[in-house]
């Protein structure tokens, strides 16, 4: 399939990137110039799939997240429970006008959009990549379908065979 030539900027979290990786599909992401993530964020990667990292078409931007998050943040993250890499991936999001926060975790997203962020996850990847061109609907279809078996993402298998129908009706 075709290469996208986008050069769209986006912080992410931890779950698209290993999840993308379960699937041997971190190319989806390899577009984002740079993939912003913050070093809590890239230890947990690094923690649990090393080999990411040496990943050469992703050009990784790890930035060591020093300031408070503000305090609207602050209040959501409490009130949602979100971990340390979430908040400051919100955080940078601040700092990164025009970016997209890529986060799988239902809280992060839930904050994100909160914040006027525009705010993807893993399927969201998979689906961006029909419309990409970098993948076809038979095979984003052969991914919905993997990700139960293949990956540690969690999703409902109600809503995950609603996304396999939607792509079925669309594109077939």
């Amino acid at each position: 399939m075709a290469k996208s030539n986008s050069r769209t900027v986006a912080v992410c979290d931890t779950g698209p990137i290993i999840h993308l990786d379960e699937l041997d599909s971190l190319d989806l992401i390899s577009d984002f110039h740079p993939l912003i993530i913050p070093e809590t964020v890239q230890k947990e990667i690094a923690r649990h799939r090393p080999k990411i990292f040496q990943h050469d078409k992703i050009a990784f931007k790890i930035v060591d997240v020093t300031s408070p998050p503000e305090p609207r943040l602050l209040v959501l993250s409490k009130a949602l429970l979100l971990d340390k890499g979430e908040v400051e991936s919100l955080s940078l999001m601040q700092k990164n006008a025009g970016a997209i926060l890529l986060t799988d975790d239902a809280a992060a997203r839930l904050a994100g959009e909160e914040l006027g962020y525009k705010v993807h996850g893993t399927i969201g990847m998979l689906l961006r990549a029909i419309r990409k061109k970098t993948r076809t609907p038979k095979d984003v279809l052969k991914l919905l379908n993997e990700i139960s078996k293949k990956t540690t993402l969690f999703l409902k298998p109600e809503l995950l065979e609603e996304i396999i129908q939607k792509v079925k009706d669309e594109y077939f």
